[in-house]
């Protein structure tokens, strides 16, 4: 079981008490529901402090490190002894799995942004990156609480994956009603929103769902 070896426990319960900390009522979790539900002001909610960014970025890439650990787990039939003593080809195999999330986040945040300087939208891409933002931040204490599960032995690596995966397409379903509701501007908003589905959202995660077997 994963929850014998040290450094991962250790490391998911530093993550555990952190959450709690952003929990608190002034506390970084707390702002997001704020960030998301309000699509009409530019602002972004303590973006003056760098400490708040800090954290805003320390949530989001840990969203990218427990899919990542979910990820290789599901793919890798000996996890344990490969998490448990790892050479180069598992902390390869691990930074890949690692860097799929990440690659995802950055590749969507640089299409709608060149999408909206194309047609002149950049105050509302500013709305729409700070909901964007808010929601994985919101979604990264959920890829933890999964990984949790996984590591006391109450959910399998497939069990956690199916989880994971419809948290995922949550985030996307929350993410694209968000874009509508900030870019509507008729009929014709929803023809660039089906073509954008259909290049970068349908044919990559059918692509994973058919490698994953």
């Amino acid at each position: 079981m994963l929850s014998f070896i040290p450094y991962i426990v250790i490391f998911t319960f530093a993550c555990v008490l952190c959450n709690l900390y952003g929990w608190r009522p002034d506390g970084v979790m707390r702002r997001q529901w704020s960030s998301l539900s309000d699509t009409k002001n530019e602002r972004s909610f303590g973006a003056d402090d760098s400490g708040w960014n800090f954290s805003r970025f320390l949530l989001i890439l840990q969203w990218c490190i427990f899919f990542g650990l979910i990820l290789f787990t599901r793919m890798d039939d000996e996890y344990v002894e490969d998490l448990r003593e790892p050479d180069l080809e598992v902390v390869w195999h691990l930074c890949v799995c690692v860097a799929a999330p990440a690659i995802w986040f950055y590749m969507q945040w640089a299409l709608y942004n060149w999408w909206s300087f194309l047609f002149g939208e950049s105050s509302r891409a500013a709305i729409l990156t700070r909901v964007y933002k808010a929601i994985y931040m919101l979604a990264s204490p959920v890829s933890l609480l999964l990984f949790v599960c996984e590591l006391v032995g109450l959910f399998s690596p497939e069990c956690s994956w199916i989880l994971l995966m419809l948290i995922f397409v949550i985030v996307q379903i929350v993410f694209i009603s968000s874009g509508i509701r900030i870019f509507w501007n008729g009929i014709g908003t929803l023809c660039f929103i089906f073509l954008y589905l259909c290049a970068f959202k349908f044919a990559p995660i059918l692509l994973l769902m058919a490698k994953l077997g």
